[in-house]
């Protein structure tokens, strides 16, 4: 009985721990669809140094702004037609994405809008910061 109850406390810290979770190419082509709030990318690869630095960094900005900015990653090794349909050339790649609204009475449906692109690790407050300049009109910033 200890056993299961462990085993739930586990997954259940672990989903708790989730801020910025791992995708599947389908889910993030539904995300592109379905709009709630602005959504972070990021592209990385399991081998990738750089990508593993930069995961707690993603994890803390994710957490940071939970109901204001959607944060997920993809990994490019387990979704490769995502990644070339997202031009990932280098790791990681951060896209940020907007919806782009049409005009009233236009037929043209709402959709993702490429906001910035950023491949090479960068810190919490670089992607928060960029998160403010691209979503909430912030100022841009001046070093990453």
């Amino acid at each position: 009985m200890a056993a299961d109850g462990e085993a739930e406390a586990s997954s259940e810290t672990e989903t708790e721990t989730k801020a910025a979770p791992l995708v599947t190419g389908e889910q993030l082509e539904i995300m592109l669809t379905e709009w709630d709030e602005p959504l972070v990318v990021d592209a990385y690869a399991t081998w990738c140094g750089p990508c593993l630095l930069m995961a707690p960094e993603f994890e803390a900005a994710a957490k940071e702004l939970k109901g204001k900015v959607r944060f997920v990653k993809i990994d490019t090794d387990q979704e490769p037609e995502m990644a070339a349909r997202l031009n990932i050339m280098g790791l990681p790649t951060l896209l940020f994405l907007d919806k782009f609204e049409p005009e009233e009475g236009s037929k043209e449906e709402a959709k993702a809008v490429l906001k910035d692109r950023i491949e090479g690790a960068i810190r919490k407050d670089s992607i928060a910061a960029l998160c403010d300049h691209h979503f909430f009109g912030g100022p841009r910033p001046e070093q990453l």
